[in-house]
């Protein structure tokens, strides 16, 4: 292999962990007088170790002599990460329940990934909860103990076996002392203060009746923190505040915003009921019964009912269809005046039709019903209908 190769190298024994268990592989270097070639990642086939290697200067032969050198930083931060997962799972289990069971994990330098089997999401209450329980543990320095024993004694002395996975007869079993046991290959901090403390970032369902935490630990927390604190600044800078003063600010034009959305509600009613008597003034005749119909812009549904009450207060004898229209849809409303009511029409039927020349559906009862249609333009064959429907009545 010359320089910018890429192969990969399998060496007689490693001290680099393969991918395995939810843990990513290790990198490093290998290095020798003749040769520096990066580590990119490590997995395993079968049982062999097989070293993914990009060659950075020299030349790297099948039996040459190489130191490998693994990259410790991350190898650290990475069983920070793990070892954390082994807490999570038991923080889960004192406070979801017992049912809790690892369904799979994902663990990096960077961050973890825990997921688990559970049937709802969690309170963030109970996520702070859990958070805490960890935290708890680590800061109680307790030292991670290792050992390898027959998997039948593993399984006498209570540890965590993860569900579906096949054991050999003899299995690798991580203890934290009065807190969890679970049977694991992957690397572990040596004393559970060395992971510094645990952040969860979130909590989701990734499939029925599985959820997943992603979580950080040591200086993933510090990062996390440096990010949170740079976008609470940001957020002060363009609301022209200091950081103490966000929430009161946000309170202030929330509160506002509330104010001016009650005044434009108001102004819009104001402005559509200013309309009614333009609407029944232009209502027409159809073998004695009114037709009253109207058209209001950045209306809602229950604008449309408010309207329609105001008309019944004033008029009898009608059949009433209001059209409102939001952004690319449109609403219609047909309401019968109670007398029309006694002589059979019926709103829900003559929403249907309505609607259905338009291109929408729509229902209800005898003396109200509202329909949905796609396309506002279509709003003058709704009201064309209708007076075909009365006409033909």
């Amino acid at each position: 292999l010359q320089e910018g190769d890429e192969a990969r190298v399998i060496l007689d024994k490693t001290p680099f962990y393969a991918e395995g268990g939810g843990q990513t592989g290790d990198r490093g270097m290998l290095i020798a007088d003749h040769v520096r070639a990066e580590v990119l990642d490590t997995i395993k086939v079968k049982e062999i170790y097989a070293h993914k290697v990009r060659i950075l200067s020299g030349e790297l032969s099948e039996g040459d002599r190489v130191v490998a050198d693994i990259d410790r930083l991350r190898r650290h931060a990475t069983a920070r990460n793990h070892t954390a997962t082994h807490l999570l799972h038991k923080a889960l289990k004192l406070t979801v329940g017992n049912h809790v069971e690892q369904a799979g994990s994902y663990v990096t330098p960077e961050l973890l990934r825990f997921d688990f089997t559970h049937f709802e999401s969690i309170p963030s209450d109970t996520l702070l909860e859990i958070e805490n329980i960890v935290n708890r543990e680590i800061l109680r320095f307790r030292d991670v103990q290792w050992e390898t024993m027959p998997v039948e004694e593993a399984q006498k002395r209570g540890a965590v076996a993860l569900f579906g996975e096949k054991y050999g007869e003899t299995v690798r079993v991580i203890t934290v002392p009065e807190f969890s046991m679970e049977l694991c290959g992957g690397t572990h901090v040596s004393n559970t203060g060395q992971i510094g403390s645990i952040r969860i970032l979130s909590e989701n369902g990734i499939a029925a009746g599985v959820r997943r935490i992603e979580a950080v630990t040591g200086t993933g927390v510090s990062l996390w923190l440096r990010k949170q604190q740079q976008l609470i600044h940001e957020i002060a800078e363009s609301l022209k505040t200091n950081p103490t003063g966000i929430l009161k600010k946000a309170e202030n034009m929330s509160e506002e915003v509330r104010r001016l959305k009650k005044e434009l509600e108001q102004t819009k009613l104001a402005a559509a009921t200013s309309g009614v008597n333009e609407m029944i003034d232009r209502s027409i005749d159809i073998q004695g019964i009114r037709l009253i119909t109207g058209k209001v812009d950045n209306a809602s549904i229950g604008d449309l009912r408010h309207l329609s009450d105001q008309i019944k207060e004033q008029e009898k004898g009608f059949v009433l269809l209001l059209a409102a229209t939001q952004e690319e849809k449109a609403f219609l409303l047909v309401s019968v005046s109670d007398d029309l009511l006694e002589r059979g029409y019926h709103a829900g039927n003559l929403i249907k039709e309505i609607a259905k020349a338009a291109g929408g559906s729509g229902g209800g009862k005898a003396d109200m019903a509202q329909a949905g249609i796609k396309d506002p333009a279509r709003i003058q064959e709704a009201f064309q209908r209708a007076k075909q429907l009365l006409q033909n009545r």
